[in-house]
């Protein structure tokens, strides 16, 4: 009996020698031939009077080194880029090329063990191997199928030797990390966690979402070289799904794609496969550009490449070794064709020298002209550093890399929108540009992938000026998940602890501090507090999760409040493994935090949207959502982070007391079903071109004789709304405005070469923000008490007045501060730590002017319509918004402890932008409502509006904000207005959106304020968003007035009156009431006429 282990033997020469042993071992009776490549020499040493199996150890140390950094890279990578691998090895498929090998084997009596994953003892001549290892057939088949195998481990007994104890307890505590894990097969965990929760008063409703079945269906024709598909497969790649090879032909075909499919479906596949075919190619010069959001995203997907490069590299060296012995070049030749059919070695050494490197704003200087001078193939950076140092510094670079570039890709295209959207357009556009100057007969396609959204392809057309093939049918696999949705326990009394059902999650008094003015009748424990308690039970049950909350402070509180319930029940064991994520962190911290995550070592995360988006978080079972995310694009997205290992998994979604939380919360089929929502960005606002085009004209001097006037003008398809009757004038007003005489001039016209150039002296690409609106310089809070001082957060300008004031008090991973001194001058708020748990809010007021059409200035037409019984305008408006004050509260009670109102108030922001405004009708102005009562009952509309526009517009609700004017008693006659508009300066988009589905949304505030429970008012409808104490409880005349607005309470006889006023009032006959009564059908015909 001799068993044969080879120590890295899934490395490089390790592998040769396990495909040789047969041959070597002929003669021998059995055996057992493998690879074991997880162990140090100190974890498994042979001892010549130990009575052990192992009779033969080839010992592999030439590539032990280069095979454990391989296997570190192996580690990150997510199971998402893994495709179908995963799968197939949980299902122990054996392909052909395993089944030849292992017949062959047993001809020669011994045999070679497969890649099992599971695989944990042995006994006689059964070899365990528990590393993913690469004995499969090469070449054949190879085209597109690529997966690897594996056979199920044996179940009996090794006989006992001290180098068995060694490997089997090693084993066994693999083993039992992994026991309740809920992942995979193994899903039982997730499923106790559902019955459980399902038994609580809390649990609202529970969803399961049924498995998807994988789609292998490729295009007629479609292939991969078996060059490329030989590496895919060693790298633990499994066949191409249905919309990787869609994707795949579509680039190959020299068109831009878009790839809108769910979470975990595998879409970095559809640019990385491209790429690499590119740079394999004979005598090519390929480049590609890679853009994502978030720098972690780019190290992540660096990684993810460099183990495809890295195995290329090691399959030459591997080939290289075992045709080494060859005499002759045909005897080499034959050797190949062999052992390795259908490979390439240019092809292969191509991708094993292709070079990739992140050059983002974390890039030392001396690092990036290194990349610059080696011609660095694949670049990976993000929207900003293209912005403030590739395109700018363009000339660098040369045309070796812009005149060379094939792909570009947009990572994450649907995060892409709003404001900061708009900005990357422009971004895109001058990047073209920059292409265009260094190879004029170069054409950039655009590989882009995106969560699912209703509008991919209007949503790329309008980012990259090309319109794309649109691939939205995923072939990948899921596993089942759970949909929970979940509401906080009500409470009696403002402390918050009544009768017996007063109880948390976990046993604790039930209290709300969302909103001091919650009405008395009816208040619920704090949703962040509620998710503290799932989060922390999670963490017990060994069920590693993400939760998602809306703010960065919160992120902070929510994992704070969980480290004290762990230690509150005796599990501070725990506690390091709970932290939180979000954006503020500086490199170093978010590194850690990244490897932590990778690695396992954190249980539960506590984030923002930063980690919405695919960066690669390991295995979750779980997701918690505070509050209901406000499309559904960002639901699904978010609850695609877990169950990516095709087992079961839950996310479990805590209701706020919010109109769009409550609205669901009666609704929850309404709310698993809804359909994602469309993308919108604005490329060609004005205001956002206007910085943009001295930026251009730095890089290259602008000629509007040209392509420039096409490529910064608007298309038709493009706009958003309705098209105005001069579609590109957004571009004029933005070169007038930039060649203007005043101070704020950034471009000269030159009259030599009739180009707009940039002023001399200016750079221009400081002043433009892509992730805010254009405003001030930032604002940084500092630690006081630290010499020197310590940085603890940066702000940006745009209403900072808003977050830094003396009083206010901040959570960051230091600890809370409280803001104690404010330096205008250089933007300095100086902060000392602050024990007490309280928090901070302004108290504001916004005061709106209604701007008058002005073709010259770029102002559009006022646009009107008649919904129901209420006219509804659009148009653009002037907002300015003042702090007034603030208040400081109870963390736990809600109870204020201090107020304050300041005698000046302070301007936040002040700006022009679009909105949508409508007039409340006479008969509720005059009749229905009280004057007195008038102006809370409107503002709750207006709350009610505002909380529920989420649910009508790809939007998060501050991107929607309202205003309010009233009638006034001293003057005697004036009506009541809401306005409606978009917080972005001269608008993204949104109100347009408002305004083409304002019905709908009157519809589901009235629904949301009849169906709540409570008597006169609540967060949960009209005291919603920073503006809830304005609205009073004024419940029952918020509905009145939002029932006057739909003329619900009108017969048709009523309807058709309003109707015939609205008609009149537009054609200039008459505005006043009694006059109705006279008018004739014929002269009202006559009217429209």
């Amino acid at each position: 009996m001799v068993n044969v282990f080879v120590l890295g033997g899934t490395g490089l020469v390790g592998s040769a020698l396990v495909r040789q042993l047969p041959v070597l071992a002929r003669g021998m009776t059995s055996s057992g031939v493998g690879a074991f490549d997880d162990w140090d020499d100190d974890e498994l040493r042979l001892d010549s009077s130990d009575d052990s199996d192992l009779d033969l150890v080839l010992m592999d140390n030439v590539v032990k080194e280069h095979e454990r950094r391989r296997r570190a890279m192996s580690s990150m990578m997510s199971e998402e880029d893994q495709g179908a691998g995963a799968s197939h090895v949980a299902r122990g498929v054996e392909n052909d090329g395993m089944k030849r090998k292992r017949e062959s084997s047993q001809k020669h009596d011994v045999s070679v063990q497969p890649v099992s994953t599971t695989a944990t003892s042995w006994r006689g001549g059964e070899v365990a191997v528990l590393h993913e290892s690469n004995f499969l057939k090469r070449g054949a088949d190879s085209s597109n199928r690529m997966t690897p195998s594996t056979s199920k481990a044996s179940s009996k007994t090794p006989r006992a030797s001290s180098a068995g104890k060694k490997v089997r307890s090693r084993v066994h505590t693999m083993i039992e990390a992994g026991k309740n894990s809920g992942s995979g097969e193994d899903d039982s965990n997730v499923r106790e966690l559902v019955r459980f929760l399902e038994r609580r008063p809390q649990c609202v409703n529970v969803t399961w979402l049924d498995k998807r079945v994988e789609d292998n269906t490729v295009p007629p024709g479609f292939t991969v070289c078996p060059t490329l598909s030989e590496v895919l497969r060693r790298c633990g790649c499994g066949a191409l799904f249905k919309h990787q090879a869609n994707a795949i032909k579509a680039a190959r075909s020299g068109k831009s794609v878009v790839i809108a499919t769910p979470t975990a479906s595998g879409k970095s596949m559809c640019y990385v496969i491209p790429i690499f075919e590119a740079i394999m190619e004979e005598k090519s010069n390929a480049k590609a550009l890679l853009m994502f959001p978030l720098k972690a995203l780019a190290n992540d997907q660096l990684n993810k490449m460099r183990r495809f490069t890295e195995c290329a590299q090691e399959m030459v060296f591997e080939i290289n070794t075992a045709a080494a012995t060859a005499k002759s070049t045909k005897e080499k030749n034959d050797f190949l064709n062999e052992h390795y059919p259908g490979i390439d070695m240019k092809r292969l050494q191509r991708l094993a020298d292709a070079k990739m490197a992140v050059c983002d704003g974390d890039t030392a200087d001396d690092v990036k002209a290194e990349i610059r001078k080696q011609g660095t193939q694949v670049i990976l950076t993000n929207p900003d550093s293209l912005h403030h140092a590739m395109l700018p510094g363009h000339k660098s670079w040369g045309k070796k890399f812009w005149g060379n570039i094939k792909y570009v890709v947009l990572d994450e295209a649907h995060t892409h929108t709003g404001v900061a959207g708009s900005h990357v357009a422009n971004v895109l556009r001058r990047l073209l540009r920059v292409c265009t100057l260094w190879d004029s007969s170069s054409r950039v396609e655009f590989i882009c992938t995106s969560a699912t959204i209703s509008n991919p392809v209007a949503h790329v057309r309008r980012l990259t000026t090309r319109t794309p093939v649109c691939i939205d049918e995923s072939g990948a696999p899921s596993g089942e998940k759970a949909m929970v949705l979940w509401q906080p326990p009500a409470a009696e009394g403002p402390s918050g602890q009544g009768n017996s059902s007063s109880k948390g999650f976990n046993g604790l008094p039930l209290n709300n501090h969302e909103n001091e003015n919650a009405s008395s009748q009816m208040q619920r424990r704090s949703p962040y507090a509620e998710a503290a308690d799932i989060i922390a039970n999670l963490v017990q049950r060994n069920i590693r999760c993400l939760a998602f909350v809306s703010a960065r402070k919160v992120a902070d509180t929510v994992a704070r409040d969980v480290k004290q319930l762990l230690a509150k029940v005796s599990r501070t064991d725990l506690v390091s493994k709970v932290d939180s994520y979000r954006a503020g962190y500086n490199q170093t911290e978010r590194r850690a935090l990244e490897r932590r995550l990778q690695r396992g070592e954190i249980s539960a995360l506590v984030c923002t949207s930063a980690l919405e988006m695919g960066i690669d978080v390991g295995a979750l079972d779980a997701t918690v959502h505070v509050g209901i995310p406000e499309t559904a694009s960002a639901m699904w997205q978010q609850a695609g982070r877990a169950g990516r290992r095709c087992g079961a998994s839950v996310a479990i979604v805590v209701a706020c007391e919010r109109p769009l939380d409550h609205y669901y919360v009666s609704r929850a089929d309404e709310l698993f079903s809804r359909r994602p929502e469309e993308a919108l960005c604005d490329p060609h606002n004005a205001a956002i071109l206007e910085v943009h085009l001295p930026c251009a004209a730095k890089e290259v001097a602008i000629d509007l004789r040209g392509a420039d006037s096409v490529i910064f003008s608007a298309c038709k398809e493009d706009v958003v709304g309705e098209l105005p009757q001069s579609f590109k004038s957004p571009l004029h007003l933005a070169v007038k405005r930039a060649l203007g005489g005043n101070n704020k001039r950034t471009c000269v016209f030159n009259l030599t070469t009739k180009t707009i150039e940039c002023l001399p002296g200016l750079y221009p690409h400081r002043l433009v923000m892509l992730r805010g609106v254009q405003s001030d310089e930032s604002w940084t809070l500092t630690d006081a008490t630290s010499e020197p001082h310590r940085i603890l957060e940066k702000f940006e300008g745009h209403r900072a007045m808003s977050r830094l004031y003396v009083g206010c008090i901040h959570l960051v991973r230091e600890g809370q501060f409280m803001v104690r001194k404010l330096d205008h001058e250089n933007r300095i708020a100086y902060a000392t730590a602050y024990d007490k748990l309280e928090a901070t809010t302004t108290r504001e007021r916004t005061e709106v002017v209604i701007i008058s059409p002005d073709a010259k200035q770029g102002v559009e037409e006022i646009l009107s319509k008649r919904v129901r019984a209420t006219r509804v305008f659009l148009g653009s408006l002037h907002v300015i918004e003042r702090v007034n004050g603030f208040i400081r509260k109870d963390h736990y009670t809600g109870k204020v402890v201090h107020e304050e109102m300041w005698a000046k108030p302070v301007v936040s922001a002040a700006f022009s932008t679009r909105a949508v405004w409508f007039d409340l009708p006479d008969e509720v102005v005059h009749r229905r409502v009280a004057l007195d009562a008038l102006k809370e009952a409107t503002v709750g509309v207006q709350n009610m509006c505002v909380g529920l526009v989420g649910s009508i517009a790809m939007c998060d609700t501050r991107d929607i904000a309202g205003a309010s004017i009233f009638p006034s008693s001293e003057a005697g006659y004036g009506g009541a207005r809401i306005f409606l508009y978009d917080t972005t300066p001269h608008g993204i988009g949104l109100a347009e959106k408002v305004y083409e589905n304002i019905e709908a949304l009157w519809n589901k505030s009235l629904r949301t304020v009849v169906e709540c429970a409570c008597e006169s008012g609540c967060p949960s409808c009209i005291q919603a968003g920073p503006k809830g104490r304005d609205a009073g409880f004024a419940k029952n005349h918020s509905k009145v007035v939002l029932e006057g607005i739909l003329g619900t309470w009108m017969d048709s006889a009523g309807l058709e009156k309003a109707s015939r006023q609205a008609t009149l009032e537009e054609k200039g006959l008459t505005t006043h009431p009694r006059a109705l009564e006279e008018i004739t059908t014929a002269q009202l015909e006559g009217a429209t006429k």
